[in-house]
């Protein structure tokens, strides 16, 4: 009788669940939604094989004049869809939904618009020059002819891209400049690199490879002479602005503050994790975990043993998570395999990366590279593989990385039901989650057996804060690009050499080094608010379950679900 009343009652309120009128609601949402995500797909091709979509892997993007106007009136079409929907009261699911399509929209009309990156940045072009390879060979453990067909056929459509980037590239900053011709060798030997590996795997396409690949090296070395000759710009042209990072903030991330209060907060955090970093130094310096022992080194250890070790690790990480009540670690989760850089990135990755698999495709095996390990390795490498294996010095890449860092929050991520969910990569879950990851676990013990650890957390901390200030100086013109890389080799101690690529990143993809620390900070307020709201009742593992249940998408959104 109680169920029947209630079902009244909500009936007379027009509040039934089921009704014809919300029936159309949801068909409208899933329709528009499906045709905002087959745009952002079909207009960025090189990021949809990354996602895992592969239908259109044999394309660059567009970037002409007309194409970029059609796209950017396409977009708007959309937001003026959108727009009614965001005024409507929708389930807690829907609405999220909704917003994030919507946030998709305003940042690609941004890009598109107003950015401009197309006009300014050769780096994109060389990016996807590359990723528009990679991505595809990433997205199985075994090349299949449909593939070669795919990468044979971006080969043959880089020449049309390249001389699109010419017609468009007005007057790009230098330091862009000097990187594109400094990582355009790079490029191509990974185009010799992949045609060469293919040629030998499938025989009966190594002619057309190579001649995809001869067309494709000769349009990189067009493409490096206009470069090497085209007019520089103003030098701070990299930065987008006070009004465009605001909306960022807003629109991308979600954060309920501008840059001004962004950079305020950057100030007291740097602060903070410089005094604790300082503090603990000494410390550690008192207890003499500094101090370098001798140790015996066997003369048999071999790269295997390297490389059986860090697999060991990795399982052994991740079974201190499950039992230590981290986080639920469903049945299934695809492995995070453990193995050298392959060949043929090697000159366009760093020695260590996660490569995580697309949400979308159907193998979701994940790949931790750890760099070249020699074939015989001498006395001194010995020693060193050695002393850290002995202090399990691995584990700290693989907490960021791997468990329960992010090759498992992405697993869990493309097991949401929603496509609009998969779709997300939003930096502020998956680098705040990584960073929030290492103290974390420090405090679930992890580390109890090396308590020298801890001082790595934190300079990773003083590192990650000092991100902030150094993007939103950059992005907002206080900075230059020589006076951020001498601030920050300052502040966190560090060689400016050293400090230029990570410097030079920051100019190029705004609001992303801000992302870690802001990230963190953002989920353990979620949690503290989570946890004061249910009282006895709170577990770190429900709560840790509950975030990451969600999806990669920023975590101003979850609080809706979490803090109902």
């Amino acid at each position: 009788m109680r169920q029947v009343c209630l079902a009244l009652i909500l009936l007379l309120a027009g509040l039934s669940p089921g009704t014809a009128a919300d029936t159309k609601a949801d068909k409208r949402i899933a329709e528009l939604s499906k045709q905002i995500l087959e745009n952002l797909q079909e207009y960025w091709p090189v990021n949809a094989t990354d996602m895992g979509i592969h239908a259109y892997d044999d394309k660059f993007t567009d970037y002409s004049p007309e194409a970029v106007k059609k796209e950017y009136e396409r977009i708007k079409g959309y937001i003026q869809r959108l727009h009614p929907l965001l005024q409507t009261a929708l389930p807690v699911d829907q609405e999220i939904d909704v917003k994030l399509l919507n946030s998709n929209c305003d940042v690609a009309l941004l890009t598109l618009g107003k950015l401009e990156y197309h006009k300014k940045n050769p780096n994109i072009y060389l990016d996807d020059a590359a990723n528009g390879v990679y991505f595809i060979l990433k997205s199985a453990q075994t090349v299949v002819p449909k593939q070669v067909d795919n990468i044979i056929a971006r080969m043959k459509a880089l020449p049309a891209f390249l001389r699109q980037a010419e017609t468009n590239l007005q007057s790009p900053p230098q330091i862009w400049l000097d990187y594109a011709l400094n990582n355009i060798d790079n490029v191509m030997e990974f185009y010799r690199v992949v045609t060469s590996r293919l040629s030998a795997q499938f025989p009966d396409r190594a002619r057309d490879l190579a001649a995809a690949s001869r067309e494709a090296l000769a349009a990189f070395d067009g493409f490096r002479q206009f470069l090497s000759t085209a007019a520089p710009g103003d030098p701070k042209a990299f930065a987008i602005g006070k009004e465009y990072y605001d909306y960022l903030l807003q629109h991308e991330y979600f954060l309920p503050y501008a840059s001004d209060s962004l950079l305020r907060m950057g100030e007291v955090l740097l602060a903070e994790a410089q005094a604790a970093y300082q503090k603990r130094s000494q410390e550690d310096e008192a207890a003499g975990y500094f101090r370098r022992k001798p140790i015996f080194v066997p003369s048999s250890l071999t790269k295997k043993d390297v490389l059986d070790y860090y697999a060991w690790e990795m399982e052994a990480v991740k079974q201190y998570v499950a039992d230590s009540h981290i986080v639920t670690i469903p049945a299934g989760i695809a492995p995070c395999a453990v193995i050298e850089t392959p060949e043929f990135l090697r000159g366009v990755t760093g020695s260590i990366a996660y490569q995580q698999a697309g949400p979308f495709d159907s193998a979701g095996i994940g790949y931790f590279y750890v760099g070249v390990i020699p074939d015989t390795l001498t006395a001194a490498q010995r020693e060193q593989y050695f002393r850290s294996m002995r202090d399990r010095g691995f584990r700290g890449g693989v907490v960021h990385e791997a468990y329960p860092g992010r090759h498992l929050q992405m697993q869990l991520a493309r097991r949401h039901p929603s496509p609009v969910r998969r779709w997300q990569m939003n930096n502020l879950l998956i680098e705040g989650w990584a960073l929030y990851c290492e103290e974390m676990m420090h405090d679930a013990g992890l580390y109890e057996d090396n308590p020298g650890r801890y001082l790595r957390v934190l300079g990773g901390i003083k590192f990650r804060a000092a991100r902030i200030i150094a993007d939103v100086k950059l992005q907002t013109g206080q900075f230059s690009f020589d006076e951020a890389v001498a601030w920050m080799a300052e502040a966190v101690d560090a060689d400016s050499s050293l400090v230029k690529a990570e410097v030079l990143r920051y100019t190029m993809t705004p609001g992303a080094a801000m992302s870690y620390l802001i990230g963190k900070q953002a989920i353990v307020s979620l949690r503290d608010r989570v946890k004061q709201q249910e009282g006895e009742r709170f577990t770190r593992q429900s709560f840790h379950d509950r975030l990451l249940s969600e999806g990669s998408i920023p975590i101003g959104l979850i609080e809706k679900k979490l803090l109902r």
